[in-house]
């Protein structure tokens, strides 16, 4: 069985359909080669200086990750609130929540001579499991060509089925899910997948990132990796993205409230109010006695 892959302009209801039925999908050449480009090059210093210092079992001993991205990396915003990333979250995840969020982000370069992660699913680090009810999404962007031979994401098709237990189930039957530079992987918490092997002479450069429920605690505390001084530079959806909004309208039902006093000007206002009103954010008298308030 191999994943579906559509073109950049596929309409979103047939990839997330895709999704459902296969657990992941590829979108080939959906960000330019500039970006891509700039995205990498805005990197390179903090993937020599630092990649190697979450060198792990479980993360490989010949692969260099990297989590600040936007302090670093700015360029790399488009790809981060990308209308098809957010068209595909919108469906997949807020049936279960006001909003979403970034859990995390990280850079992950395999370096040739690196061996097959092992492969997991993203969502186990959430201690729960709601039937029908995916935790989070994640999105793979290619930022070179991904072979077999370099190391591409292997992705079990199908697994997101597979009922969490405590033995590994059958996941023998992976694909690598190959894509053109640009290109993105979409693939659901609940999925298995990981790293492959780079058996190529360069290496395999990508961007993962995350999206959550609004309601979960995010993965990595994008607070302090995209501080406010550094989160101030983007737009109002990214900001809303990182976890810079509430979640919920009514004021009784809102989380993530700050009532600390003094904080910065951007942040007294809706980061964008057709991001909110389109997921019954608007904390208006109408929404609030929608939602029971009084």
């Amino acid at each position: 069985m191999s994943l579906q892959s559509f073109s950049a302009g596929a309409p979103v209801d047939e990839i997330v359909e895709a999704m459902r039925r296969d657990g992941a999908a590829v979108v080939t050449e959906l960000a330019s080669d500039a970006v891509v480009d700039a995205v990498l090059r805005e990197l390179r210093p903090a993937l020599d200086r630092s990649g190697l210092e979450q060198v792990s079992g479980f993360n490989g001993s010949l692969t260099n990750r990297f989590n600040g991205i936007l302090r670093e990396a700015p360029s790399a915003a488009p790809l981060l609130e990308h209308d098809m990333v957010v068209a595909l979250a919108d469906a997949l995840l807020l049936p279960y929540c006001a909003t979403y969020q970034i859990g995390s982000l990280t850079a992950i370069e395999i370096m040739p001579g690196e061996s097959e992660q092992a492969l997991h699913r993203d969502d186990s680090l959430y201690p729960v499991q709601l039937a029908g009810v995916e935790l989070q999404i994640g999105v793979m962007w290619a930022l070179c060509d991904f072979t077999a031979e370099n190391g591409a994401t292997r992705v079990v098709p199908g697994s997101h089925r597979f009922l969490r237990s405590w033995h590994l189930p059958d996941v023998s039957g992976w694909v690598s899910a190959e894509m053109p530079k640009g290109s993105a992987l979409f693939y659901l918490g609940s999925t298995w997948h990981g790293g492959g092997a780079n058996r190529s002479n360069a290496p395999r450069a990508g961007l993962i990132n995350t999206y959550s429920l609004g309601w979960l605690r995010q993965e990595s505390n994008q607070y302090l990796e995209t501080p406010p001084e550094v989160a101030a530079r983007f737009s109002p959806r990214l900001r809303a993205l990182l976890g810079y909004t509430t979640h919920g309208a009514a004021e009784e039902d809102r989380i993530g409230v700050y009532r600390g006093g003094a904080c910065p000007a951007w942040l007294d206002d809706p980061p964008e109010p057709a991001w909110r009103e389109d997921r019954g954010q608007s904390a208006t008298p109408d929404s609030a006695r929608a939602q029971g308030g009084g």
